[in-house]
């Protein structure tokens, strides 16, 4: 549909959904993170939380010692599986406490699974990854994050996962597929046109991407394009000031160049107050 929309009207910017609210079509940040999960991990986590949750001494038993309720994920909330891991995790103490003083009372795979150290690393090292995850995902769903934000937000979350599994061939190739699909050549000019991020965290070919979009679909701005990008004519050095940049907005910014064809401001403009996400627009 997206193809046909394009073919149809190219001024139309067409770009695929980062929207959690989508069932249908799950958000790709949700994606990666069931890309980097373990189940057999969830499932042991869950069993403790559902244990928890509905013995009734259990659940007093941790009261007791000072234990918080745990949670358990759900499906329509995509972070929840972050709040479940780091609930187990900071009740941990707790939990060995409850199972090591009520053997007798506490079911024996329940204590098992609490009792397991290399339960609770495993979990501390899915949050290592799914919680920036969460993070990123809790920004694209601002109101006011826009595709231009949509990169960097991507582009930083992808550094910090890259450290955690930088051996492991798999879950960089999820990674890789999931922005590729994320980020479109609109996204990419819409980061350069952007007056406080002007592409300086893209690649070359990133760029190059951007740069063959706009000579396809819109040509007449092309010239305003690579004069912004070099810092040419007409853009004066007392513009591009960083005071100047932090204190007015990229869309202020771009209107008030009077000197610009209609056709390019609303390009531009467009580009620069498309949303990353549903959340914005709802």
């Amino acid at each position: 549909m997206r193809r046909n929309y394009s073919e149809e009207s190219p001024k139309l910017i067409t770009y695929g959904y980062e929207s959690p609210k989508l069932i249908t079509y799950p958000h790709l940040m949700h994606l990666l993170a069931k890309d980097f999960s373990v189940p057999e991990i969830k499932a042991n986590v869950v069993e403790i939380a559902k244990y928890f949750h509905n013995n009734h001494f259990a659940a007093a038993a941790l009261k007791k010692v000072g234990g918080t309720k745990l949670t358990l994920p759900q499906d329509v909330r995509w972070n929840s599986v972050v709040d479940c891991f780091e609930h187990y995790i900071k009740n941990w103490p707790n939990l060995m406490t409850v199972c090591e003083q009520n053997r007798e009372k506490i079911d024996g795979t329940v204590t098992a699974k609490v009792l397991n150290i290399g339960l609770k690393r495993n979990v501390e090292h899915m949050l290592s990854t799914l919680k920036p995850i969460s993070v990123a995902l809790n920004k694209m769903q601002g109101n006011s994050c826009f595709i231009a934000d949509a990169v960097e937000i991507w582009k930083e979350l992808s550094e910090i996962l890259k450290r955690e599994i930088y051996n492991d061939r798999v879950k960089l190739q999820a990674l890789k597929k999931q922005m590729g699909q994320a980020l479109s050549p609109a996204h990419f000019l819409a980061n350069i046109l952007n007056t406080r991020y002007q592409g300086q965290t893209l690649t070359a070919e990133e760029e190059e991407s951007a740069m063959t979009w706009t000579s396809s679909n819109h040509p007449s701005m092309m010239p305003t394009t690579i004069n912004f990008r070099t810092k040419g004519e007409p853009f004066k050095k007392y513009m591009l000031a960083d005071d100047v940049l932090k204190k007015v907005t990229p869309v202020n910014w771009w209107k008030s160049l009077k000197h610009l064809d209609s056709e390019t401001v609303e390009v531009i403009i467009s580009l620069l107050t498309a949303i990353a996400s549903s959340a914005g627009e709802e």
